[in-house]
């Protein structure tokens, strides 16, 4: 074989070896961010997976339901000791720090969670209390 075709193959896989090893992360555009966020989803989700020592690990970030938000904060792992954190915000972007501990591992909303009209608990309540007086006064 001779030296030129050999030398080309060279320079061509050397380029491609090259091209795949720029291939890095980038932040998300807002274009990915509409694409990314489908309507049915309303909160930011975040999960931090540490070592002991606090070294990030893992990180996972997407959009979730508000079912997929009722257990927020942080827990050891069984696996090798790791430590999980999971938090959720509502808001565009709002889930750009870690969550670490406890404290930042929470649930944060924007609007109450619960939108229904009136509330039957506490309506339950003040006729509760308006019967107790009621007979305490008869």
């Amino acid at each position: 074989m001779e030296a030129g075709p050999a030398l080309a193959w060279l320079l061509l896989l050397s380029l491609l070896a090259d091209y795949l090893k720029a291939a890095q992360s980038r932040d998300f555009t807002v274009k990915d961010i509409i694409y990314l966020h489908p309507s049915k989803t309303r909160y930011c989700y975040t999960q931090h997976t540490m070592e002991v020592t606090g070294n990030s690990i893992s990180v996972t970030k997407r959009c979730v339901p508000l079912e997929d938000c009722l257990s927020t904060g942080c827990r050891d792992s069984e696996h090798e000791g790791h430590k999980v954190c999971t938090s959720c915000c509502e808001g565009n972007i709002c889930n750009l720090p870690l969550p670490r501990n406890e404290t930042d591992a929470t649930f944060a909303t924007t609007s109450p969670i619960n939108q229904t009209n009136g509330h039957p608990h506490c309506m339950s309540v003040i006729v509760s209390c308006l019967w107790v007086w009621l007979g305490l006064t008869l």
